[in-house]
Formats: structure tokens, sequence, C-alpha cells
């Protein structure tokens, strides 16, 4: 079965607040250990300025290990995830669009580049972890999702994002780099990104099928 159009979600800016996610997983790191929280942040911001995705799970996890505590890991990543069930880490509209999608039947799946561990540690405390999602370990989804294309222009989509075809994909996402080697009309891309808080690592240039907006409230109504 065919539908008319997948739509690719981005996570991370996009769907979910990652740097308020970041500092409730702090708080809840210091719960277990006595690393400050000024080491995690400025590791942290290093890597997010030069657009790598910081694996702070795995930063952390390693640091225990290497004191002897590693046992405590997983009653870690158990209260991160309790402590987030009461939070919301939306960004602002990220609700809204949610619901458009469902409300128009619009099938969609998360595309999310970082470290495997760290993600899906972020999707299960945002709540995403049943949604169809894929983490890539490559920025470029533009390039990934040109393998997808058939020789009739449709797409088949890969297991994880249910294994359907679709006539063209819709891209929602901060990151410029995101689409590189983006499929051409009538796929399209919106490309959100506030001015006022951008980052280096979200600039850059895109296909001219691809439109940037400064918030996903501007996205809903152009859709």
């Amino acid at each position: 079965m065919e539908d008319a159009e997948f739509y690719i979600v981005d996570f991370d800016r996009t769907l979910v607040d990652s740097d308020k996610m970041l500092e409730v997983f702090i708080e809840v790191t210091q719960e277990f250990m006595d690393m400050p929280k000024a080491q995690i942040e400025s590791a942290h911001a290093d890597v997010k300025m030069r657009g790598d995705s910081f694996d702070t799970a795995g930063y952390v996890r390693d640091s225990l290990f290497a004191e002897g505590n590693g046992e405590q890991w997983d009653q870690l990543e158990k209260r991160f995830i309790h402590e987030s069930r009461s939070l919301n880490y939306l960004m602002p509209s990220a609700a809204e669009l949610l619901e458009w999608l469902a409300a128009n039947g619009k099938r969609y799946g998360i595309l999310t580049y970082g470290n495997p561990l760290w993600q899906h540690l972020k999707l299960t405390a945002a709540g995403f972890n049943h949604a169809r999602h894929m983490i890539l370990e490559q920025k470029e989804k533009g390039k990934l999702i040109s393998t997808w294309q058939n020789n009739d222009g449709s797409f088949r989509l890969p297991d994880a994002l249910g294994r359907r075809s679709a006539s063209h994909i819709v891209m929602i996402d901060d990151k410029a780099v995101s689409f590189d080697n983006f499929p051409g009309s009538p796929s399209k891309g919106y490309w959100v990104l506030d001015p006022a808080n951008e980052l280096p690592s979200q600039q850059g240039t895109v296909p001219p099928n691809v439109q940037r907006y400064n918030d996903l409230q501007s996205v809903i109504q152009a859709l």
C-alpha cells in the first residue's frame, strides 16, 4: 500500500528541548556520583558547537564503571526516566504538530542523529520510544533517504519506519546538513531554525525544495 507522503521528523531541538533534557539528566547524575555539573556541561557544549552529538549517557556510564560503581547505571537510567515522566520536554508547537499529523491521518517517523545509548534513553524519557524511529550515526539524513527511492520515484520505507511505500517524503529538521542529498521535488523539507538561538552546527545551505521557517508554528501553517 502506498501513502501519498511520509513525514520524517527530527527529535533533538525539533520535537524536544534537548537542553532541558540534559539539565534534568545532570541533576539525576548528581544523586549517583560526584562528577561536577560543569564538567558534563563543558564536554557537551564543546561537542555541540562542532555539530556532533555528545554521548552524555556513555560519558556518565563509563565514569561510573571507572569508579567501580557500574552497577548504579541501571538505577540512574530508571531514575532519569521516572523523573522525566512528569515533565514536558516538547518544543513550542511540537504537540500541535503531532496533533496535526494525527488529525490528518499522516504517517510519520522520527529520524535522529547521535549515539544509540543516549538517543534511546532520551526517546524513552520523552515518551517517544514507541513511535517509529531510527537512530543514525550520520548527520546527512537526506543521503540515507535517497537510498529508499525506487526507480519510479516512490520510496520504500525501511522496517523501522513501517516498510510501506510513499510517493514522496516530507522532512522537518533543524539542521541544514540533515538535508544534504535530500531527494528532489515532490519531496520537500521544512528547515526549522530560530534566528535568535541558532547554533553554527545548524547553519548551512539547503536544496531548493527545502524552505526555512523560524518555528514549528509557521511550519504547521505551511503544511
